[in-house]
């Protein structure tokens, strides 16, 4: 299965910014990109990583179960984000 998420577009620049915590878990926010932090966004994080797509909630609930299911990883994740604009097919 997978779902269709918009990519995001240079005048409207949002991001999500996916975290993988110390307990092998991960946690998403949707930012403007001017506001990523350069600290750490979660206290136990491990790393994070900028993805240039913009999912509404279920999308990124479901992006999120696949990431902890290890259905999915970060490195494949990030392949699917543009700032070109139009949307980009994620395997969930």
């Amino acid at each position: 299965m997978s779902i269709t998420v918009k990519n995001t577009t240079p005048d409207t620049t949002r991001v999500t910014l996916f975290g993988e915590l110390r307990d092998g878990s991960f946690d998403a926010k949707i930012m403007a990109e001017t506001d990523v932090p350069y600290t750490r966004c979660w206290e136990d994080e491990i790393e994070q990583r900028i993805v240039y797509i913009q999912p509404d909630p279920d999308q990124l609930k479901a992006i999120l179960a696949a990431l902890n299911e290890r259905r999915l990883t970060v490195e494949q994740l990030q392949e699917f984000g543009s700032v070109g604009g139009g949307t980009s097919e994620i395997p969930v």
